[in-house]
C-alpha cells in the first residue's frame, strides 16, 4: 500500500484551484452560538470593506469583506483550506512532507511554511508569516483551552485578524459551508457538505440499528510501537464512535500521553485492532507478544488507508468521511453494505477530482491482515 503514495499523491496537483470541501452539521460551541454561512452573508454591508465575523469561540473578529489571502493555523486547517481554496492560501502551516510536494504545483509546491502557530509545540516563523501579506488566518478543529486567549494574542501580536471554526466529524459540514460564503466558494461547499451530511446521517441511522451485545470492540493504536492509544473521546477516534464501533480505551484513560502497554492491551482484548500508517502493522507479526491477541491470532489486524491523508484521523478532517463508510463496511459488512470499489471512486472525483481507476482503488485499500 505504500507504494500507492506516489501515485495517488498526484490526486493533489489534479485539484483545481476552485475545488471546495464540506462535511456535517451544525457546529455549536459550548457557551457560544458560532456564526453561520447565512449570518455571514448579512452582516456584511453592501460596499463595505470590512465585517464582523463571530466565530465559534464567541470573539466578534473585524475581517475583509472579500478575503484573497489566507493563512492555515495548522495541519487541519491547511488540509481544509487546500481543498476549498488553494489558490487563496499564502503558505503552508506545516510542510506537507517529501512525498506529497514533488506533485504540487509550481505554485503550491514553493509555498513558503510558516509553523504551528501557537500552543505547545509553537513554531512560527512570524517574519515569513508577515511577508506573505494574508489577510486573516483561519484555525479550524475542536475547542480546546483557552483558544480565545490564545489567539487574541496571536493576532494582537500579527496585527493580522485571526478566526477559528469549529469541526469536529458531526458538525464540520457548517464549518465548510461558513468558510464557503467567506472565501466565496459557496456553490462548491455546499455540494461537498451535502454528500458529508448524507454520510454522516447514514451511519448514525445504521449504528443506531446495531444492538449493543453486536457492538465491534476496537483498538486503534499509533506510533512504532502501535501502542499510542486513541482513548473514545478524541477527535482522532470520532470514526470508530460514529459506525457504531466500541472503543476499548476508555474516555478517561491517561498514561503519559496516551501511551499504553501490553498488559492493558490484553485486558482491553479487542476484537479488532487498527493502526496508523507506518506503524505497528509489520511488528505485530513478529513480536510473540502482540501474537497472543486474538485480534492478531485471528487476522482481525488492519492498517489505515493513508493516501493522500488517513482515512480516520492525523488530520481529523475531510478524509474521514469516506473512513466512516470504509471502517462500517469493515466492521459491520453487512449494516454498513457499501462496494467501497465504487464509494472510493465516488469520493475521490467528488472531492479531489480524480478519476480513481478500480485496480488503484483496490491497492489503496488492500488491508492484508496477519494470521499465523
Amino acid at each position: 500500500m505504500r507504494n500507492t503514495k506516489r501515485w495517488l499523491a498526484v490526486i493533489l496537483a489534479a485539484v483545481t484551484v476552485s475545488t471546495a470541501a464540506g462535511c456535517g452539521a451544525k457546529a455549536e460551541s459550548e457557551g457560544n452560538e458560532p456564526q453561520t454561512a447565512e449570518a455571514a452573508d448579512t452582516q456584511e454591508a453592501e460596499g463595505a470593506d470590512t465585517t464582523v465575523f463571530t466565530d465559534s469561540l464567541g470573539r466578534e473578529v473585524e475581517i475583509p469583506a472579500e478575503i484573497t489571502k489566507i493563512a492555515p493555523s495548522g495541519n487541519l486547517a491547511q488540509m481544509i483550506l487546500y481543498s476549498l481554496a488553494p489558490d487563496l492560501m499564502v503558505g503552508w502551516s506545516a510542510d506537507p512532507g517529501e512525498d506529497m510536494v514533488s506533485y504540487f504545483p509550481d505554485e503550491y509546491k514553493n509555498l513558503p511554511v510558516f509553523g504551528t502557530f501557537y500552543g505547545k509545540k509553537a513554531s512560527l516563523n512570524k517574519e515569513a508569516l508577515i511577508a506573505a501579506e494574508p489577510q486573516v488566518i483561519i484555525d479550524m478543529g475542536e475547542i480546546k483551552g483557552d483558544m480565545a486567549a490564545d489567539l487574541d494574542s496571536l493576532q494582537e501580536q500579527l496585527g493580522i485578524p485571526a478566526i477559528f471554526i469549529k469541526a469536529q466529524l458531526t458538525d464540520s459540514g457548517e464549518a465548510y459551508r461558513t468558510l464557503g460564503s467567506l472565501l466565496g466558494v459557496k456553490e462548491r461547499a455546499e455540494e461537498l457538505a451535502a454528500y458529508c451530511d448524507e454520510t454522516i446521517s447514514e451511519a448514525q441511522e445504521k449504528a443506531d440499528s446495531i444492538a449493543e451485545e453486536d457492538r465491534v470492540s476496537v483498538y486503534y493504536g499509533g506510533g512504532t510501537d502501535g501502542l499510542s492509544a486513541n482513548p473514545a473521546d478524541s477527535s482522532h477516534a470520532e470514526v470508530i464512535n460514529l459506525v457504531g464501533g466500541r472503543n476499548v480505551v476508555e474516555t478517561d484513560f491517561d498514561s503519559g500521553a496516551n501511551q499504553a502497554n501490553m498488559e492493558q492491551l490484553m485486558l482491553w482484548n479487542p476484537d479488532v485492532i487498527l493502526f496508523t500508517e507506518e506503524g505497528a502493522y509489520e511488528t505485530v507479526q513478529q513480536d510473540e507478544t502482540w501474537k497472543s491477541l486474538p485480534a492478531v491470532a485471528n487476522g482481525s489486524v488492519y492498517e489505515v488507508p493513508s493516501v493522500p491523508y488517513n482515512w480516520i484521523d492525523r488530520p481529523p478532517a475531510v478524509n474521514r468521511i469516506l473512513g466512516v463508510k470504509w471502517l462500517g463496511n469493515l466492521l459491520y459488512p453487512e449494516v454498513f453494505d457499501y462496494d467501497m470499489t465504487a464509494e472510493a471512486q465516488e469520493f475521490y472525483k467528488l472531492f479531489y477530482r480524480y478519476d480513481l481507476h478500480e485496480d488503484e482503488a483496490a491497492e489503496l485499500m488492500a488491508l492484508s491482515t496477519y494470521k499465523e
